[in-house]
């Protein structure tokens, strides 16, 4: 046999393990509005691009910093802005709880109770954010404290999708 037809036959296994990898295509696009309701509503944390075998990633900058930032004191936001926001004037969560949620960096870091376990990426359960944001958390109150109204089923689900995910992000955003 020669050279060529030997090497041939010895990389034919590696070229038919690529073409066979079936790990799920991620789609790094922006979700459209569309996607985003169909996400909150069905409150599964897969939009409906999912059908077509594409999962929707969740990014913290555009599907999770907005629902952050809405205000805690318009009693319809159900946002966590500006008591957890250590660069607003006022910020009660910070002083009290310890939570900054100006910068996925500072969220990482948790507050006083969570510390670490704040965000467990892989682990939405185990995730104390999870845990304010459903009520379950052993200590202190739900979040957001002005509520009710609170985060939605469907909100939750994309947070829980985000942390499932792996909970990724730059420290900045």
């Amino acid at each position: 046999m020669n050279v060529f037809r030997a090497s041939c036959v010895l990389a034919a296994p590696l070229v038919l393990a690529a073409c066979l990898d079936l790990s799920p295509v991620v789609d790094q696009r922006p979700m459209n509005e569309a996607e985003r309701t169909a996400l909150k509503d069905t409150g599964t944390g897969v939009s409906d691009s999912a059908s077509d075998g594409v999962a929707a990633t969740v990014s913290f900058a555009r599907d999770i910093r907005p629902m952050i930032k809405r205000s805690a004191s318009d009693p319809d936001s159900k946002g966590c802005y500006p008591c957890h926001d250590g660069k607003a004037a006022k910020h009660v969560g910070v002083d009290l709880g310890g939570l900054d949620l100006s910068t996925l960096g500072k969220l990482r870091e948790g507050g006083g109770t969570s510390g670490k376990n704040i965000v467990k990426p892989g682990d939405p359960g185990g995730s104390a954010l999870v845990q304010k944001l459903k009520g379950t958390y052993p200590f202190g109150t739900r979040m957001p404290k002005s509520g009710p109204p609170f985060w939605g089923d469907g909100e939750i689900a994309i947070v829980e999708q985000w942390i499932a995910e792996g909970a990724q992000g730059d420290d900045d955003e």
